[in-house]
């Protein structure tokens, strides 16, 4: 039996894009990628491109806007601002752009720019754009940086010329990293998270920059200590090893025609022939020459390999101490004090493939202490978004039954769980909605094979939010035919009433109950007005 999704259809929708308060936003076809702070802008991202959705439009259309772009993929970071600017790229025009006024636009980029270039992060209010520039590229020397980091701030109608943030010249070994990049900033954009990739390409590990009241930017590495965790003494590159000497280089030109000669008629004979050697057609002293400059070449050599050897061994000692933090995959809390992404760790061998599994897990840092929290969910989870106050969302991978999880007070909460505890009403909708099939994969310890389960069970996907956790999107992938980008739900909490704690008694603060008595606090679980608003306290 197959069973399609639960589809309530893009119909008519109340005021505030919302058919009940029990009953979310219902969006076919859609993946949600970043929702806007203020709730009103919501970006997919899939298969079929990218949507720009308008949740709650302004005029008498009683179904939201959106636009559809096939060719452009949305930022990293927070995509989308308060304004209904979205930031992307597309892979056929080398400038990164940004959506405005309902057309795209390209962001400025230096003349000696390559292809590549990036827009990854909007603030809140659109005034600025955090990305990457492409000035080099892949080649044989590996001491070269490929990518820097910038920033496009609002200038007239538009962004002026991309301001290039400060970051260091040499990575933790004192080499020339190949990425320096900007992935996601704070509501008002004055803290901007990215990635450091070393000169090895082996390990990524984070920057931050900050922007101070003179508008002045400066860098720093958070957590430094994590990228050598083991203290290994830093052994310094030896740099390009010594040249082997070439005989031709002791030979006359007569003598290298000669031999090229005898070498062409070897290869004409198939072989039939000897093959001749190079001192066949050396003079002694050319010979003897050749022979000391091998052996001042040996003797080096021999000396090289020991430092290169010992470098080796440093490398890879930080290469598997060290967290490795998967590339791009970074956020920031939207008031700028909580740094987050998604952390590998190579786990045991997968008994169907024989490659051994990577197991992925969350690290929040606290900017403002030495605190750093780890979330695990079965060795499967992201980061995909933090908010406020330390509040992160992650999410199994993608292409898998996905589930979504609140990552707060070292606590790795289901969504519905958490979602009971703000609108129950939500979490029962979840329960009786958000049930879908799909052919699970059980692993047989006795046959050491995988067998197709079919199951049914909830998947609430791949979750993000707004800083407040007001409004809330799951986006459940299609796992069943693969022919559409599956279905995003969007839950407005705040349009619910609830609230996440229980309000502290204040002057400034109007609380009655539903009797009309006012109240200096709402401690007690019920429902008040607070402000002339509907809450309730849970």
């Amino acid at each position: 039996m197959k069973k399609l999704f639960l589809l309530l259809g893009l119909t008519a929708i109340s005021l505030s894009g919302y058919a009940t308060l029990s009953e979310p936003l219902v969006i076919e076809n859609a993946s949600i990628k970043s929702i806007s702070p203020n709730g009103k802008y919501a970006v997919s991202q899939g298969s079929s491109g990218l949507r720009i959705l308008d949740l709650k439009p302004t005029d008498n259309n009683s179904q939201f806007n959106e636009s559809d772009y096939e060719e452009y993929y949305c930022g990293d970071g927070n995509c989308v601002s308060d304004n209904g600017v979205v930031v992307a790229s597309s892979p056929d025009n080398p400038a990164a752009q940004y959506w405005k006024d309902g057309k795209w636009h390209n962001l400025q980029i230096p003349s000696y720019a390559l292809t590549s270039n990036h827009a990854q992060g909007i603030s809140a209010d659109g005034s600025r754009i955090c990305g990457t520039i492409r000035v080099a590229g892949m080649g044989g020397d590996d001491d070269v940086l490929m990518v820097v980091p910038c920033v496009w701030n609002a200038e007239g109608n538009g962004y002026g010329k991309p301001v290039m943030l400060p970051h260091p010249d040499l990575d933790y070994a004192n080499r020339i990293p190949q990425y320096i990049t900007a992935i996601d900033l704070s509501a008002d954009g004055k803290v901007i998270v990215g990635q450091i990739r070393d000169a090895q390409g082996l390990i990524n590990y984070p920057i931050i920059y900050k922007e101070n009241e003179s508008g002045e930017w400066s860098y720093e590495i958070p957590y430094e200590y994590l990228i050598n965790p083991d203290n290994l003494e830093i052994v310094p590159f030896p740099g390009e090893g010594p040249v082997m000497p070439q005989y031709e280089s002791f030979m006359t030109p007569e003598e290298i025609d000669a031999y090229n000669e005898a070498y062409n008629e070897y290869k004409l004979s198939d072989a039939q022939i000897p093959c001749p050697e190079y001192w066949d057609f050396m003079t002694l002293e050319e010979i003897i020459a050749f022979n000391e400059a091998a052996d001042i070449y040996n003797e080096k050599a021999t000396v090289y390999n020991e430092k290169y050897e010992a470098w080796v061994d440093f490398i890879m000692g930080i290469a598997i101490s060290s967290p490795d933090y998967a590339y791009n995959q970074v956020r920031i809390s939207p008031d700028g004090k909580t740094y987050g992404c998604t952390v590998e760790v190579t786990g045991e061998r997968d008994p169907l493939t024989g490659y051994p599994t990577i197991e992925n897990s969350v690290w929040l840092f606290d900017l403002t202490s030495d605190k750093v929290s780890k979330y695990n969910k079965d060795g499967d989870l992201n980061i995909h978004y933090i908010a406020n106050n330390g509040i992160g969302i992650g999410t199994t991978s993608a292409g898998t039954p996905s589930n979504s999880y609140i990552l707060k007070d070292d606590e790795t909460i289901d969504i519905v769980t958490w979602m009971n505890s703000q609108v129950p009403e939500y979490a029962s909708w979840i329960n009786q909605n958000m049930v879908f099939p799909y052919n699970k994969q059980v692993y047989d310890e006795k046959t050491g094979n995988y067998d197709f389960v079919y199951t049914e069970e909830v998947l609430t996907g791949r979750a993000t939010a707004t800083p407040d956790l007001s409004v809330v999107s799951l986006s459940v992938q299609n796992i069943w035919d693969g022919m559409d980008d599956g279905i995003a739900y969007i839950f407005d909490i705040k349009a619910a009433g609830a609230v996440n704690t229980a309000l502290p008694s204040s002057e400034e603060t109007s609380i009655y109950d539903l009797s009309g008595r006012k109240l200096k606090n709402a401690t007690a679980p019920g429902i008040y007005i607070i402000n002339g608003e509907k809450k309730v306290v849970r």
